[in-house]
């Protein structure tokens, strides 16, 4: 027997939820440069670390594919295209534990703005700064090994973003498999 979170019964089992992220991919030469960035981060602390260069958006759980994908295409019907720019490293705090380096976007208002589209149409909850991240979750005793280093993670690059990936998680395989790529406005016309 299904029970609500109201407490409930259920008269039909809840729908299996997928869960999706949504990203922007840089170009391939910028993946492979963050790769590089990555490994050697990875070989300093002496970790090894998996990476897929990416500005995540969000993740969320759906149903069905075409009803995220409906939602996402009326959201960014009047997104253009832009471009993205990287300059700078930087670092989050997650709590004591643990700490993200990441590569700083330099003019995130186009991406927030996009990220704004997004949030009031799939009625997203929370916070967003661009960044694309080197590796996350780094255990404080490691990033000690480095955090008089960051500079040496620094890297400059710009793309035009003109898509946004949408990413589906596969269970059984532990990893995220392509759903379809939205393009962006000015890319449409072309």
């Amino acid at each position: 027997m299904d029970i609500s979170k109201k407490g409930q019964i259920l008269l039909f089992p809840p729908p299996e939820l997928n869960d999706y992220l949504v990203v922007i991919s840089p170009t391939l030469e910028i993946k492979k440069e963050t790769k590089k960035l990555n490994t050697k981060l990875n070989k300093m602390i002496g970790n090894e670390g998996t990476h897929y260069a990416h500005i995540s958006l969000f993740n969320q759980a759906w149903e069905e594919d075409k009803h995220l994908l409906e939602r996402l295409r009326k959201a960014l019907s009047d997104v253009n295209a832009f471009p993205v720019t990287i300059n700078g490293v930087d670092v989050f705090s997650h709590g004591t534990k643990k700490k993200t380096v990441y590569l700083k976007v330099e003019n995130p208002k186009p991406i927030q703005q996009l990220y704004e589209a997004c949030k009031s149409e799939l009625k997203l909850k929370k916070d967003f700064t661009p960044h694309l991240t080197i590796e996350k979750n780094i255990p404080i005793a490691n990033f000690e090994k480095i955090q008089n280093d960051l500079n040496i993670f620094n890297h400059q690059c710009e793309w035009t973003c003109d898509r946004i990936t949408v990413l589906k998680f596969n269970k059984k395989t532990n990893s995220y498999k392509l759903v379809e790529e939205i393009l962006l406005n000015d890319v449409k016309a072309s």
